[in-house]
């Protein structure tokens, strides 16, 4: 490819991701400045994933009971009795917990998917590896996270509002104990075939990292992974994103 492209890649084990960024530039593969690597260490700070997260209940915060001030009494030549109005019931009031951004997604045609998995799970036949099979819930996860990335969120494993990827993944009904994600963007041409030499690129390109900063390599070629989700969407500005999703 000789557009600019960039990608990252994730890395769950059990119920802990940790995210490695790094920037690229395709031509010449010369790294991004200010570039995270992996030595390995995390970077930035490590994402939680659990497979059936839960949310305590919000507490309803407490209000103060007001009281109202007696009305003063009218006298007349016949005295009434004092009249004192009857405080108001305290209100209860709920703090509403923030939406999750509303995507609308934009899905991937099923045979930019067919060739963008064929040119993965060639390259896994050659590394001796069995076929990764698509599955249909991973890659719903996969094309939410997508649009988002479109929407504005940019290059990144969790969007503003987001889950991080293993709530993801099981919120989608996809059963996993260890996940992984690459995720990258170059530019393209808007035909089908345009659009999957961009994608195909940008998994060339993480094939030909070389260690320690080898992640995205690591996870298209992980023995452990049997199932991928995938997502391959061109935006309105000329730009092809891509989301690899991995499980065991």
């Amino acid at each position: 490819m000789s557009a600019a492209a960039r990608f990252r890649y994730t890395l769950v084990a059990g119920a802990t991701a940790v995210v490695i960024g790094t920037g690229f530039t395709v031509v010449g593969l010369q790294r991004h400045a200010g570039a995270e690597t992996q030595s390995p260490r995390a970077a930035d700070a490590p994402l939680a994933a659990t497979v059936s997260p839960t949310t305590p209940a919000d507490p309803l915060p407490s209000t103060a009971a007001s009281s109202a001030t007696p009305s003063p009494s009218a006298t007349t030549t016949s005295p009434k009795p004092h009249v004192t109005s009857k405080p108001p019931a305290p209100k209860r009031t709920t703090t509403k917990k923030p939406s999750k951004p509303k995507v609308t997604v934009v899905a991937t045609d099923d045979s930019v998917l067919d060739q963008v998995l064929a040119h993965i799970n060639a390259a896994r036949a050659d590394a001796g590896l069995a076929a990764l099979t698509l599955d249909d819930h991973l890659s719903k996860a996969s094309a939410l996270h997508n649009q988002l990335m479109i929407n504005g969120c940019g290059l990144e494993h969790q969007c503003s509002g987001e889950d991080g990827i293993g709530p993801r993944f099981s919120a989608q009904g996809v059963q996993w104990t260890s996940a992984g994600e690459n995720i990258g963007f170059g530019s393209s041409g808007g035909s089908d075939a345009e659009i999957i030499k961009a994608a195909n690129g940008l998994t060339d390109s993480m094939l030909a990292e070389k260690p320690p900063n080898d992640g995205h390599r690591k996870n298209l070629l992980n023995t452990g992974f049997k199932h991928i989700g995938l997502s391959v969407v061109r935006d309105s500005k000329g730009i092809t994103w891509m989301t690899q999703d991995f499980v065991n």
